[in-house]
C-alpha cells in the first residue's frame, strides 16, 4: 500500500493575493508552478511560454490569456517580455524570491498575532454594537430616497445593472443602449458579455441561428482587444447591425474564424471576412474548422434556411 501513494517531487509556495478574476488567479498559480526553482534555460523565478502554447495547454483562447496576462502585468504580480523575436514569452514572477521563503511567513504571522492581542482590549466594547453589511446600508438608503430620484441614482450604475432592471421589452436594442440612463456603458468581464448577449436576444436584435455560446466568446475576444479589456456596449450594438444582412452560417464561420485564428484584432476585422466570405464558403469554412477541432461529428439542422448545428 506504501508503494501506491502519490509522491510529490517538491514543493512550491502559492503566495494569498487578490486578483481581479477567476481566470487570472489560475493563469498566475500556473506560472508560479512552471517556474523555474533553480536558474537553467532562464533565471530562477522565470518560464518561457507563448500564448499559443498555453491555449493548447489550458484550454482558454489566446485572447482570454493575453488579457489575464496583460492585467497580471498591470498589477506588479509578473513582467512579459518577448522571447526570440514574438515566438515566445518570458515571464518573470515578480517578489519570487521573498514569496518562496518561508521564514517571510512566520514573522508576518507572529507580527498578526501580536496586533490582535494589542487590539482585543480596544475590540471589546464594540463587540456589542451591531455591524451593517454594505448592503444593509444601502438597502436603508435606497428607502429614505424619494421615487423621483430613481433617474439620478441609475447614472451610477453600469449598463449590466441597467440590462437586468428591464422586465418588458418593448423597445429595440439600439434604443435601450442609447438612452441608457449610465454614466458607464464599458462591458469589463465575461459576465458582462453574457448579459449583454442574452439581453440582445430578449430584443431580437441577433439574426437567428447565431450560436449564443460563440457569440459571447467573439465579444469577449475584441473585449481584450481593448487596452483597458473593456469595450463600449455602444460599439458591440452598431457591430450586430452590420450583421444583419449576413446569414447565420456566415457570421457563425467570420466569428469563429477570428477567434480561432486572428484573435489579436478588433471586429472590423471580422466584418472583412463577411464581405469576403460567400454562403457556401462559410457552410465548408465551418465544417473545416470543426474537424480541425477534433473531426466531432454535427447534427443537421432541417431548418428551411440551410444553417446547420455544427456542435458549438
Amino acid at each position: 500500500m506504501e508503494e501506491n501513494r502519490l509522491k510529490a517531487s517538491g514543493f512550491v509556495i502559492q503566495p494569498r493575493l487578490q486578483f481581479e478574476s477567476i481566470k487570472d488567479k489560475m493563469l498566475y498559480q500556473h506560472f508560479i508552478d512552471d517556474a523555474n526553482y533553480k536558474e537553467g534555460n532562464c533565471k530562477r523565478g522565470q518560464l518561457i511560454t507563448s500564448s499559443i502554447s498555453l491555449s493548447k495547454k489550458i484550454g482558454w483562447t489566446r485572447g482570454d490569456i493575453r488579457g489575464s496576462i496583460k492585467r497580471l502585468t498591470d498589477a506588479g504580480y509578473i513582467k512579459s517580455e518577448p522571447y526570440k523575436k514574438n515566438k515566445g514569452l518570458i515571464i518573470t514572477i515578480e517578489n519570487y524570491d521573498d514569496f518562496q521563503k518561508l521564514e517571510n511567513y512566520s514573522k508576518k504571522i507572529n507580527q498578526l498575532e501580536n496586533q490582535q492581542g494589542n487590539q482585543q482590549d480596544n475590540q471589546q466594547g464594540d463587540v456589542q454594537t451591531p455591524c451593517e453589511s454594505k448592503e444593509e446600508d444601502d438597502l436603508k438608503n435606497d428607502n429614505n430616497q424619494p421615487i423621483n430620484q430613481q433617474g439620478n441614482q441609475l447614472k451610477n450604475h453600469t449598463i449590466t445593472a441597467f440590462i437586468n432592471s428591464i422586465n418588458n421589452i418593448n423597445k429595440t436594442l439600439k434604443e435601450y443602449i442609447t438612452e441608457a440612463p449610465v454614466k458607464n456603458k464599458n462591458l469589463t468581464s465575461t459576465d458582462d458579455t453574457e448579459i449583454f448577449v442574452d439581453f440582445a436576444s430578449r430584443t431580437n436584435a441577433i439574426p437567428s441561428g447565431v450560436n449564443r455560446k460563440l457569440l459571447v466568446s467573439y465579444f469577449d475576444c475584441v473585449r481584450l482587444t481593448r487596452q483597458t479589456c473593456a469595450i463600449s456596449a455602444n460599439i458591440l450594438v452598431n457591430f450586430i447591425e452590420k450583421l444583419q444582412k449576413y446569414s447565420a452560417n456566415q457570421i457563425n464561420y467570420a466569428i469563429w474564424n477570428h477567434i480561432e485564428n486572428h484573435d489579436d484584432k478588433k471586429e472590423q476585422y471580422t466584418l472583412g471576412i463577411l464581405r469576403n466570405t460567400k454562403e457556401p464558403e462559410a457552410r465548408r469554412g465551418l465544417m473545416k474548422l470543426k474537424n480541425s477541432r477534433g473531426g466531432q461529428s454535427f447534427e443537421s439542422n432541417k431548418a428551411s434556411s440551410g444553417e446547420y448545428d455544427y456542435g458549438f
